[in-house]
């Protein structure tokens, strides 16, 4: 056999291959090798009364609810920032700290301070004996003046020299007051009980006025700032009390309508409500808070949870048709009331359903 021939048988036993791959192929497809699986459509299963009870759908009013996010705030949130320029020494707390009223904070450098008060208290002292030396020689070329021993020009220049030490001393004293309160303000104290939200400042960093070292917050005094839809307007008013749940908690509160901010974001068509938080333990400024407002209400057809089964993504319940149950797909949320299912479709008002007993 020549070598183009054997390539040729080659070529032809690949071709056949092929051939039988794609007819093996299309029978599988076709269902030819599939033995014993149930065909496609509603399979009807005896009758299981006893293992569960039935649940006969029907046309519910339900509560219609509009869900607004919004962000935990406090009421008494304070920035600190230094009135003077210098460096940061100390800083005794961190973030999530808690801290008490009149609690250091922050120690700025007090040398150049300490020195400015002490030259400052040096010239008070020198204006005080100036003073005293002006008061004395005005006094004296006062008697003399009253005697007519000394002329009138020497008893204006000493009362000149008089007032002149006298608002020097004015001066030196207002000097030590400033550089006294300026030594003041290089410790920082907590004026109120709180928490440590955000620290920006280190020891050896330069404070300056503006620039913000620290802040605190109440955490007694939250309100939640929520952005409302503004066809919502006349459904929410000062003093109601609502609900809002926070995801990162797993936890529902209760709050009071204080503010409402009467103007719109021409942006998001929504207007500001300010909800002050009732015993906001674990709340921290920051979170999100879902509030619901209830809208109107709508009717619906409910079922317990219980009754559906799922496989995979799919949901299903098991319909009684003909004295005999079927499997048959729905879809359905969560409603409001607990452990019940909103039905959006694949069922309809009367049907009859099994709720299967716990096991």
């Amino acid at each position: 056999m020549t070598e183009i021939q054997k390539n040729k048988k080659i070529r032809t036993l690949i071709v056949i291959a092929g051939i039988t791959a794609v007819i093996m192929v299309v029978l599988y497809q076709s269902g030819t090798f599939s033995f014993g699986l149930i065909k496609a459509g509603k399979t009807a299963v005896p009758s299981p009364s006893e293992k569960g009870k039935t649940f006969k759908l029907s046309y519910t009013d339900i509560p219609v609810f509009y869900n607004a996010v919004g962000t935990v705030r406090s009421r008494d949130e304070i920035e600190f920032s230094p009135r003077i320029v210098a460096r940061v020494k100390q800083v005794s707390r961190r973030s999530g700290d808690s801290v008490k009223k009149g609690e250091l904070l922050i120690k700025l450098d007090q040398i150049d301070l300490e020195q400015i008060v002490a030259r400052a208290k040096e010239r008070v002292s020198g204006a005080q004996a100036v003073l005293v030396l002006a008061d004395s020689s005005y006094k004296r070329t006062k008697q003399l003046f009253d005697k007519n021993v000394t002329s009138l020009k020497q008893l204006e220049i000493d009362e000149k020299n008089q007032k002149s030490a006298t608002s020097e001393l004015a001066a030196a004293e207002h000097s030590l007051k400033e550089a006294q309160e300026n030594l003041s303000f290089a410790n920082i104290i907590s004026p109120i009980d709180g928490i440590i939200s955000e620290r920006f400042a280190d020891p050896g960093d330069l404070a300056s006025p503006g620039k913000i070292l620290m802040t605190i917050f109440d955490p007694q005094r939250l309100m939640l700032y929520v952005p409302v839809r503004e066809s919502l307007v006349t459904s929410i008013k000062i003093g109601d009390t609502v609900d809002f749940h926070v995801a990162a908690l797993n936890k529902s509160f209760k709050g009071d309508v204080r503010e409402i901010v009467p103007s719109v974001d021409p942006g998001s068509r929504t207007f500001l409500v300010k909800i002050c938080i009732d015993k906001a333990s674990g709340l921290m400024p920051g979170m999100f808070g879902s509030l619901k407002l209830k809208t109107g209400s709508e009717k619906a057809l409910l079922i317990p949870s219980a009754a559906v089964s799922y496989i995979g993504q799919l949901e299903y319940v098991m319909v009684l048709n003909d004295g005999k149950y079927e499997r048959v797909p729905i879809r359905s949320i969560p409603a409001e009331q607990k452990d019940m299912l909103k039905i959006i479709s694949g069922l309809n008002d009367g049907a009859t359903i099994l709720v299967p007993e716990k096991k």
